[in-house]
């Protein structure tokens, strides 16, 4: 379990870009961003680092950061009420191949998980469930992270869930490089998710 956090702190250090939380903690370095060449012309080019170079990856003291960075976290990413999706958008999904609620069967049908036994590993009501599965409303990207880790889908097969969903990973906040490290490394040991989400006070996901 050790080794797992070690890699996880690794992953998150490279991966993590929230800057304006990264370059306030205490201890941090701010990189030189400018910097110029002699290219092949013989001229002097000036240019801006990508914003990458402020990462915690770059940092001497990246450990005493990141544990710093730990103690200030807090997952603000509430996403426990659904939002209807309208007449018009439920008529349009009957008729599209491209409806959310029926790529999120098909996905689920892909590994071999059915409709009742994903809703077993869910915190989510039955009724609210089973509007979920009929289109009635549009599936939160905590529902998709949920369900990526209690059906073992891939990162690819999740990122492209979340795209169908309007929701892509968001590498500024600390629960989306959490669950794309999880999904990339197919971490799917429910002790082991359970220690990385503590680690990162990941919170408000529907795993029971």
């Amino acid at each position: 379990m050790y080794d797992f956090l070690v890699d996880l702190d690794a992953y998150f250090c490279e991966k993590y870009a929230d800057y304006d939380k990264i370059t306030s903690l205490p201890g941090y370095r701010m990189p030189k961003m400018q910097t110029s060449e002699v290219r092949e012309d013989g001229r002097t080019y000036a240019y801006t680092l990508p914003a990458n170079t402020m990462r915690l990856a770059k940092q001497e003291g990246k450990a005493e950061l990141l544990a710093e960075l730990k103690t200030r976290m807090l997952d603000k990413t509430f996403s426990f009420s659904f939002s209807p999706c309208n007449i018009f958008t439920r008529i349009k999904n009957v008729f599209s191949k491209y409806a959310p609620h029926k790529h999120l069967k098909s996905m689920l049908e892909k590994y071999g998980v059915t409709q009742a036994a994903a809703g077993e590993n869910l915190n989510i009501e039955p009724e609210i469930l089973q509007g979920i599965w009929k289109g009635k409303f549009v599936p939160t990207k905590n529902l998709l992270f949920s369900l990526a880790l209690t059906a073992h889908w891939s990162f690819e097969d999740t990122k492209k869930m979340m795209e169908i969903c309007y929701c892509e990973f968001d590498y500024t906040v600390v629960k989306d490089v959490v669950i794309a490290y999880l999904l990339h490394q197919k971490v799917y040991n429910r002790d082991m998710i359970d220690a990385a989400l503590a680690e990162y006070k990941v919170t408000n996901l529907f795993l029971k």
